[in-house]
């Protein structure tokens, strides 16, 4: 009996053994995963520290990430005897490969301001990259065709940012917006790889079905706007899904939906607070118009925000047009193209409303319907901030990462020509945006 006692207690001390020797070689490998990723980073950024100015960089004052587009400014001081001839603002691969994001600058007093942010939807398109390591810098040429490159320092309260291009054949691709140091030089990385599925809480775009709850939107007769864009949301999220895209919807009709989902927007489970959570590049809000007068004829409008390209807009309007056999909006009230709108907040300054009380600084040019804005943080010009209490706050108001928004009138509902179109040509309607979806962001090109 003694001796097979000594033999169990060999036993567990073999065993015992062993998971030291698998704790050991585990702990190891992640030492190795750890400095393989520093060395990698150091040795990516090491490739073209040979080409960056030692001794002087760049500070970034604001950077977003709106959609699909990184947009920067920023100053820097310079103090070279030679006049300033081109400022560009560079993606630089560890390859050498240079993309030129353009470019506004202004100098004086050797203080140099530049910026990206013409449209807060164009510049770095982070779809378009390769999957390798980029490094943000300022590239700028003298007279005597002398040309210098600068780093960049992060000088504003955001952090990194990981972002997910749109899926594409199943497959995406993360980018790693980083800042960090090399040799106590300041910069700004962009670290790119594969990935085979987006994380669970990440998605490409949201669909919005407007109104809910005990709000009906616009009513002819028995035929309620919410109603009407919700078996549109429904089936646009199934033609996207069926492309490859991973949709969210901000409201579904699965439960019952709270009498008062119009007023809290902004809580843990609002419509603005899912959009802004869910990672997405893209929001499309589904509206039908309405019109105290009647009318004979309506039409589409898609409103776009101010200060962005309005291609994708564009677009949108006419493949509906074409594809659902409507009519562009007659309406020339913030028209920018056909069928195409831009409408900004107007505020009276010298009047003492509730409005300008409750919302002081905010300006003429943030979008006028809040889906556009509040989900586009600061790049849009969110403000909800709580003191209205009508409102509720809007806690991604602050937000340097924001998605590109656009409100789509399919038509108006107290037009019989509109409304008979709209009932029964959904599907048409619906394979128009999904139809320029596809297109506009490439999303089935092989």
């Amino acid at each position: 009996m003694r001796k097979k006692k000594k033999r169990v207690k060999r036993t567990r001390l073999k065993n015992l053994s062993y998971k030291k020797i698998i704790v050991l070689l585990v702990a190891i490998l992640l030492i190795f995963i750890i400095y393989n990723v520093i060395t990698q980073k150091t040795s990516s950024i090491a490739k073209i520290s040979n080409i960056i100015e030692q001794t002087n960089y760049g500070k970034i004052t604001r950077y977003i990430v709106y959609g699909t587009h990184l947009n920067i400014e920023g100053n820097i001081e310079i103090h070279e005897q030679n006049k300033i001839e081109k400022v560009q603002v560079v993606a630089k691969s560890i390859s050498g490969n240079e993309l030129i994001i353009d470019t506004e600058y202004d100098y004086s007093n050797n203080l140099l301001s530049f910026s990206t942010l013409d449209q807060i939807n164009t510049e770095l398109n982070l779809e378009e990259l390769d999957v390798t390591d980029y490094y943000i810098l300022l590239k700028i040429q003298f007279l005597d065709n002398d040309v210098k490159y600068y780093s960049l320092l992060n000088d504003t309260e955001y952090g990194n940012i990981d972002y997910y291009t749109l899926t594409r054949n199943g497959r995406n691709n993360k980018i790693h917006i980083n800042f960090g140091s090399y040799k106590e030089i300041p910069f700004l990385g962009l670290n790119i790889t594969k990935v085979n599925k987006l994380p669970e809480d990440v998605y490409d775009m949201v669909i919005d079905p407007g109104h809910g709850g005990s709000d009906s939107g616009a009513i002819n007769g028995k035929h309620k706007e919410s109603d009407i864009v919700l078996d549109y949301a429904i089936d646009l999220k199934n033609k996207l899904e069926d492309i490859g895209l991973k949709v969210l919807l901000t409201r579904d009709g699965s439960e019952s939906e709270d009498d008062d989902m119009v007023y809290n927007i902004y809580d843990e489970d609002g419509r603005v607070t899912l959009a802004n959570e869910s990672k997405a590049k893209v929001i499309l809000s589904l509206h039908l118009n309405s019109n105290e007068v009647e009318i004979t004829e309506g039409g589409v409008e898609i409103y776009a925000c101010p200060n962005s390209d309005l291609t994708f807009a564009k677009l949108l309007a006419t493949n509906i047009v074409n594809i659902a056999d409507t009519k562009y909006s007659q309406m020339e009230t913030y028209k920018e193209a056909e069928g195409v709108y831009v409408r900004t907040i107007e505020i009276d300054r010298n009047r003492t409303s509730s409005f300008t009380r409750n919302y002081k600084g905010i300006f003429d040019s943030i979008p006028y319907l809040f889906i556009t804005r509040e989900t586009g943080g600061i790049a849009t010009g969110a403000y909800v901030d709580g003191t209205n209490p009508n409102y509720g706050e809007n806690k991604y108001r602050n937000s340097n990462v924001g998605l590109e928004g656009y409100l789509i009138e399919l038509g108006y509902i107290n037009s019989d020509e509109d409304l008979y179109n709209i009932l029964e040509n959904e599907s048409s309607y619906v394979e128009a945006i999904c139809t320029s979806i596809d297109t506009f962001y490439k999303i089935t090109d092989d």
